[in-house]
């Protein structure tokens, strides 16, 4: 049996981050703050984001137009930090 890695993170630093729709498409004039302690896990399917970007889907918090968010891989260390990788 193959297993799958699902990482899951913490945000550790606010940043701005443009609002898509669950299609993909960019909402003109929306952006939300991805909050510190926020918490996210990583997603295989990809929305609007390409090869550099990674799927995350938030878990937790009121329901906002941030329900995911793809930043750049780059980003990462900056803004998340991994706290447990959950293997299915």
């Amino acid at each position: 049996m193959i297993m799958i890695e699902i990482k899951r993170y913490r945000c550790i630093k606010e940043f701005l981050c443009d609002a898509y729709d669950e299609d993909g498409f960019y909402m003109e004039g929306k952006s939300g703050y991805i909050e510190p302690g926020s918490i996210w896990q990583e997603g295989k399917d990809m929305i609007a984001g390409g090869e550099d970007n990674v799927h995350l889907d938030r878990e937790d918090g009121p329901q906002n137009i941030l329900e995911w968010c793809e930043p750049l891989k780059e980003m990462l260390p900056e803004y998340f930090e991994q706290i447990e990788s959950i293997f299915v």
